[in-house]
């Protein structure tokens, strides 16, 4: 009698991932009346309220954001952001009177105050970081100091000794070290990301961005040129030198506006290649991260943004800001399993209130202006 066959054992299948999109509900007019309340109160408390100010505006985005039927809290203290704006200050104005009366003082005083960068960076990041939540579980930052000396100065450093070889590799390092220091409850964010993307992107967006440059110079040097040139015989009676010079000059503001506004583009751009590659290969526990910005949308929106600021003098300010976050904000989505998010979030909860973690820095301060 032939054996049993042995039952081949079926693997089981892999759960589905579901998309859940990041969703912003802030409106420009909303968001205008919290601005121009802080422009006011801040203009008149000397800049004391800016604290406040820092805070109502992150509780705005915040609250305005969700994501998975879960919103985002920031919960930070006003005062701990005016002490560390205050030692901010207090340092600035130092290193001024001390250069200014004492050059070999102030020489001193930033000999100190340099290495003392990376230590600002971390305690900024990890302020604003331990004061933002997640459906009431909180986030934090475990990096370094002398990783963030090699990242925020080393690395910097050696952009400029290698004439900016070494610069895109040193963007690579700040942003995973960023990602990997970061984390969720107890839960470490993850990062895959190659500096030789990096690479390519700076490469490719400084043979464009050069392109612009020069085809600007050849048409400020047009211009120059057409003034010089018998222009005047096209008008009797006129001094065509002196309307030449006007033409030239502004041309010239034209132009040097033009430059300012492609490079501001030119950075919105790069930038959001570099946080599309970043947000792809992010990950936490079995979530992941996609970010699908629009180049060109972006830098559509970059460019109106500062023209209408610009024609408003300042007052469309809001209105910019929030068109650029719900537009980010819309590309931006979380792969999660649904079931395995909520017991996630749950477990993590459970581990802080088990551990006792989260106790508040020793100096607990926010040292970013």
């Amino acid at each position: 009698m032939d054996a049993p066959l042995a039952t081949a054992s079926i693997p089981a299948p892999a759960p589905v991932r579901e998309r859940f999109a990041f969703e912003f509900s802030g409106s420009g007019a909303e968001y205008f009346r919290i601005w121009i309340v802080n422009i006011a109160l801040t203009l008149l408390t000397l800049g004391i309220y800016s604290a406040w100010a820092k805070v109502r505006n992150k509780q705005y985005f915040y609250g305005n954001t969700r994501l998975a039927g879960g919103s985002f809290e920031y919960t930070a203290s006003a005062i701990n952001i005016l002490k560390g704006r205050l030692i901010v200050v207090g340092m600035f104005i130092a290193y001024h009177l001390a250069a200014t009366f004492q050059p070999v003082l102030a020489l001193v005083l930033a000999l100190i105050i340099v290495p003392l960068l990376p230590w600002i960076v971390i305690k900024a990041v990890g302020f604003n970081l331990r004061y933002s939540s997640y459906r009431g579980l909180r986030f934090a930052f475990d990096g370094g100091y002398w990783e963030a000396l090699r990242v925020y100065l080393l690395w910097p450093l050696a952009g400029i000794v290698t004439l900016g070889l070494a610069y895109p590799y040193a963007v690579w390092r700040r942003k995973q070290f960023l990602v990997t220091r970061a984390r969720y409850g107890r839960s470490p964010f993850d990062f895959t990301g190659e500096p030789g993307w990096f690479y390519v992107v700076y490469l490719v967006g400084s043979i464009v961005y050069t392109g612009v440059v020069v085809g600007a110079g050849m048409l400020i040097v047009g211009v120059f040129v057409l003034a010089g040139m018998g222009i005047g015989t096209l008008f009797e009676g006129v001094d065509m030198d002196q309307v030449g010079n006007r033409i030239v000059i502004v041309m010239t503001v034209v132009m040097y506006m033009l430059l300012l506004l492609s490079f501001l583009c030119f950075n919105a751009a790069i930038q959001a290649l570099i946080a599309n590659h970043v947000w792809q290969h992010t990950s936490n526990g079995d979530a992941r991260f996609d970010l699908r910005l629009n180049v060109l949308r972006v830098v559509w929106i970059q460019a109106t943004n500062i023209l209408a600021i610009i024609a408003s003098l300042g007052l469309l300010i809001p209105w910019a800001t929030v068109r650029m976050t719900r537009y980010r904000l819309g590309c931006f989505t979380l792969l999660a399993v649904p079931a395995v998010l909520d017991r996630f979030v749950a477990a993590e909860r459970d581990r802080l209130t088990a551990t006792g973690a989260e106790f508040g820095d020793a100096l607990d301060l926010d040292l970013g202006l």
